[in-house]
């Protein structure tokens, strides 16, 4: 594991390299000039930003392939940022990830950059895609690019084929990427990012992430806390859970009970649903009808029919954001006319993994611990029983991590404690299907100093529940980290997020 760097390290490079004679310049530098050093001894790369379009700069820089060997093999990557709109009142950056993991941030800040008017006059907005994704060197994959990586059928019925199924994505990656695959850890994103800090000549910089985005700051912060101005995690993964190294033995959905949550999300959304009505509701219509018992009765008839993982993942899509739980309330009260009983919930054979791309795959599967087969097939009927609309799919999310053919021997698991400059803040949707509030306490807890502030809904990081005021307080701490919002500050998701709607 590389560790934290440190001046000492640093001058010892340095010393090295006088001592070594003349060396190949690094990539991005030039031979008539000593090559600046930064993280892991690798050299600093020179940005040349360029307009394009819309305010915006565009830049790709070489980083190293494997920090081990930092003068050796390069990759690209491609970042996008806005620059402060008062250069003289500038403070710095924030680097932005919109998780995934695989999510490209240089479209994605395209699309989404109005979510930081109230830093542009003072900070950069900046957007790097991850190694592996987007316009930065992307893994490679054979006849899965471009395709969402499902694999076929269910361990309930045939574990071999499953499994067989599942196991072809990472082979196939790995043919095609080679020694790519073995590097794409977050940890390694975390490094290149302070690479690029060190390109913008910034001593810190601050970091904003949005789902697995929040595994990334929260590496970031760990790996490099003296460098780290300020951090906001937005829709949390519990980090430690994530990681897995204290619980190895179940996927990493089962370790952050997610299943669990979903459960109780929907149980909050019926709960919500009697008390708005017929008006408010379909599924409380008509006047008397149970929305709990009409869930019930759709769950049921799922498993029956071999449709519950398809149900689930309707459901779980619905609660990312409140905007859609109307038609999730149209939808199961077709499903479930009142008045129906349930009938019988049993084992649903045929439910199977979530699709995922291959740079999520990538990603993830290099990052977290995950057990074998055999110890995901012991734990099915559990799970499903406990969960019979969410356990199955929840356990095979990572699926195709399985016996995944390249691990990157510098990923990070942990500590999550170093000491920051000033608390995280820690935002969550009270109801988010994803990440729970639960997850987001946890990873509160995790980290050295963190505030907890919660938008009162229902989605998935406040890209799916918007809130006005949960904005307002980020840009607030991004611009003075020093005074953090309250811990236990709520905040109300925006009108056209809320659900059921105000009256």
């Amino acid at each position: 594991m590389l560790t934290r760097p440190k001046a000492t390290y640093v001058v010892l490079l340095l010393l090295l390299a006088a001592c070594g004679g003349p060396a190949s310049p690094a990539p991005g530098t030039s031979g008539s000039a000593p090559a600046v050093l930064g993280t892991n001894g690798a050299a600093v790369p020179r940005i040349d930003w360029r307009a394009c379009g819309g305010g915006f700069q565009c830049a790709t820089v070489p980083v190293p392939l494997d920090y081990r060997r930092p003068t050796g093999p390069a990759i690209a990557l491609g970042m996008v940022r806005l620059p402060a709109l008062d250069p003289a009142a500038r403070i710095g950056t924030v680097a932005v990830n919109y998780g995934g993991p695989g999510t490209p941030g240089t479209t994605s800040l395209r699309r989404l950059a109005s979510r930081f008017a109230g830093l542009r006059a003072r900070m950069d907005v900046l957007a790097v895609d991850p190694r592996g994704v987007g316009q930065s060197t992307p893994v490679r994959c054979g006849p899965f690019d471009g395709q969402p990586v499902l694999p076929a059928g269910s361990p309930l019925t045939d574990p071999a084929g499953f499994w067989t199924s599942a196991r072809a994505a990472g082979q196939a990656c790995a043919a095609a990427s080679g020694e790519l695959l073995s590097h794409l850890s977050t940890a390694n994103a975390a490094r290149d990012l302070d690479l690029v800090r060190q390109a913008l000549g910034e001593p810190e910089i601050s970091v904003y992430g949005y789902s697995y985005g929040t595994v990334l700051g929260a590496t970031y912060a760990n790996l490099f806390p003296a460098h780290l101005r300020a951090l906001v995690v937005d829709g949390a993964l519990d980090l430690a859970a994530n990681a897995g190294t204290a619980d190895p033995g179940r996927p990493v959905d089962v370790r952050a009970g997610v299943a669990g949550d979903r459960d109780a999300s929907v149980r909050a959304f019926t709960t919500a649903c009697a008390a708005a009505g017929p008006a408010g509701c379909a599924l409380a219509a008509p006047p008397g009808a149970d929305p709990a018992a009409r869930v019930a009765t759709a769950t049921a008839a799922a498993t029956r029919s071999g449709t519950s993982a398809a149900l689930a993942d309707r459901v779980a899509t619905a609660l990312e954001s409140g905007g859609r739980l109307g038609s999730l309330a149209r939808t199961l009260a077709a499903l479930a006319p009142a008045g129906v009983p349930p009938g019988p919930v049993v084992p649903d054979r045929a439910a199977g993994a979530p699709a995922h791309s291959t740079a999520f795959l990538a990603v993830q599967c290099t990052d977290v611990v995950t057990p074998g087969a055999a110890q995901v097939d012991a734990l099915l009927p559990a799970e499903q029983a406990a969960h019979p609309l969410f356990g199955v799919p929840a356990a095979l999310n990572t699926a195709a991590c399985v016996d995944w053919p390249a691990i990157d021997p510098d990923r990070y698991l942990g500590p999550w404690n170093a000491p920051l400059h000033a608390p995280a803040l820690v935002v969550n949707a009270r109801e988010d299907p994803d990440t729970p509030l639960a997850n987001a306490r946890a990873t509160a807890g995790e980290l050295s100093s963190a505030r907890v502030l919660v938008v009162d809904g229902y989605g998935h990081t406040t890209l799916d529940l918007p809130s006005r005021c949960a904005e307002d307080a980020a840009a607030a701490y991004l611009l003075d980290p020093a005074h953090p919002p309250a811990e236990g500050t709520v905040c109300p998701p925006d009108p056209g997020a809320r659900w059921p709607a105000a009256p």
